[in-house]
């Protein structure tokens, strides 16, 4: 099994370039490329769309450029070699991310968008006019490329168009300059679409939507259209067609059969939606391909780096993980995210942390946390960003109470982790109502990796969460300035435990009350339902 492993290619993780992924044959690629026909032959050729990061855009702009560049050799095998594509005519494709512009201040930005554009220039053959405007050399150069070219049309390729702006969210007057001068250097495709055969840009977010796009007008969003919800990400179809052989690599080195390994990992990465009228979902192909190639299944988006303004936001919000879930917004909302608001569900949804989970008949749209990849990552960077100044005893409490939830079982942890959990809340993070102890709670519980579940509705009412493990199924009622005895009490009462009765595990309930005047909780009571 060793060496039939090794034959086994895995979907790439770190190789964004087409021609490399192919010819250097270290990985696999599946295969997208029916889809991106579809895209290079839309009736409208000047398109724009969004995918959270680490989506593999920049591989899809790789192998965009390749077929224009009529590389028929790279695409043996794929769907588009037996599609009606020009092969004899290539194009030439202007290729560029604008990272490459993005500086650390408003003067370092110019001048790596105007090294950027010499650059360009130079690789085509281009002059480039020291006296004239950056925005004026590169409508120059892109006449010049077309007009060079047998075809007159050239290709555009923009990668992280919103790079630039991203590094300027807290600081909105140099923001708005960026911005000034994005829109007037964008605004040059615009003037010579009449040129350009195909146009495509990406990024991660539209925070600068209404500002840079009023100079692309002519751009045509199809970042929610159904026919390319499965275009970036894998669909459960592939994980049963090209990625099959991967997963049972996978399922063998973790002592399951292929269908609980699917299952495992599609929880973990799956469940991003991106089109209100299309049911399809993807895996993010980065950390699916991470797992597949390591064989373990742990949080690969947050060794990636995080969405500062992202957590940032959160923390202005005061809101935590937990309250993100059903979210109820329109579809105007996650379509337009302008810088100076930032509205918390169009920077998480296009940021990959929220997703479409349900369209309602009225329009509306319920989001929710994909999968447990992204709840991990939620709890984790509010820990850091709102906790910071007291991580390291949290810190140590967490190691201490997984280390004792998988030796000793639920009841150590009630009797001496959760108390030292409150006991850790940094000074000036003020605990001030059942809400926000309940929050803490389900983040400590999140993260020491409990089974663990916000409200859970039961016939008589709402249990504030439920725990699962091999010993039983554990029911919670928590109060603020009252006694344990009163929030089991409740629990009892209101038989929050009785849709659990039907288990082959004991059912508990759990009463908990936070003391505000002693910062912590009291000795939690348990008794067994039924």
């Amino acid at each position: 099994m060793e060496n039939e492993e090794h034959r086994i290619k895995v979907p790439t993780t770190g190789v964004f370039d087409f021609p490399s992924l192919i010819l250097g044959g270290k990985g696999k690629y599946v295969d997208k490329t029916e889809l991106l026909y579809q895209l290079a032959n839309d009736a409208d050729q000047q398109l724009f769309i969004s995918r959270p990061r680490r989506f593999g855009k920049s591989l899809m702009l790789s192998t965009l450029k390749a077929m224009f560049e009529c590389r028929r050799e790279l695409f043996k095998g794929f769907a588009i070699d037996n599609l009606p594509w020009e092969w004899d005519k290539p194009f030439p494709v202007v290729s560029f991310t604008m990272s490459s512009a993005a500086g650390s201040t408003y003067e370092k930005f110019t001048s790596n968008l105007r090294s950027l554009v010499e650059d360009l220039a130079s690789e085509h053959g281009v002059p480039f006019d020291k006296d004239k405007t950056t925005e004026k050399n590169f409508e120059d150069f892109l006449k010049a490329v077309a007009e060079k070219s047998e075809r007159k049309e050239v290709v555009v390729l923009i990668d992280e168009y919103d790079e630039p702006v991203a590094k300027f969210l807290d600081d909105l007057e140099t923001l708005k300059k960026v911005r000034s001068d994005l829109h007037d250097f964008y605004e040059k495709l615009k003037v010579n679409s009449g040129s350009i055969r195909f146009l495509m840009m990406t990024g991660v977010t539209k925070l600068t939507k209404l500002s840079i796009f009023s100079g692309l007008n002519h751009l045509k969003d199809r970042t929610m259209d159904p026919r390319f919800a499965t275009l970036l990400g894998y669909s459960t179809d592939e994980l049963d067609g090209p990625l099959r052989e991967n997963i049972e690599v996978f399922a063998q080195k973790n002592g399951m059969d292929f269908a609980a390994a699917k299952g495992t990992l599609l929880s973990w990465y799956d469940g991003y939606r991106f089109s209100p009228t299309s049911e399809a979902k993807v895996c993010n192909p980065v950390s699916l391909g991470s797992a597949l190639e390591s064989g373990e299944l742990k949080n690969y988006w947050e060794s990636t780096g995080q969405a500062t303004i992202v957590m940032n936001r959160i923390k202005a919000a005061d809101e935590i993980p937990a309250d993100l879930n059903g979210m109820v917004v329109d579809q105007l909302e996650l379509d337009v995210c302008d810088a100076e608001t930032m509205p918390l569900a169009a920077l998480l949804y296009q940021g990959g942390y929220l997703t479409i989970k349900r369209v309602r008949p009225s329009g509306r749209i319920d989001l929710g946390i994909p999968n447990e990849e992204i709840s991990t990552s939620l709890a984790k960077g509010y820990v850091s960003t709102l906790l910071r100044n007291g991580m390291s005893d949290w810190n140590e409490e967490l190691a201490d109470a997984q280390d004792d939830l998988i030796e000793k079982g639920v009841e150590m942890l009630l009797k001496k982790n959760l108390k030292s959990a409150f006991a850790a809340v940094p000074h000036e993070w003020h605990i001030g109502d059942e809400r926000e102890a309940k929050r803490y709670f389900l983040l400590f519980m999140k993260l020491i990796g409990a089974d663990i579940s916000g409200e859970r509705q039961s016939a008589r009412g709402r249990a504030d969460a439920v725990l699962q493990d091999k010993t039983g199924t554990y029911v919670f009622e928590f109060k603020y300035g009252k006694t344990a005895q009163e929030a089991l009490e409740q629990a009892k009462t209101k038989e929050y435990g009785n849709p659990w009765l039907d288990s082959s595990l004991p059912v508990f309930h759990v009463g908990v009350n936070y003391d505000p005047e002693k910062r912590g909780i009291d000795d939690p009571l348990v008794e067994a339902c039924g």
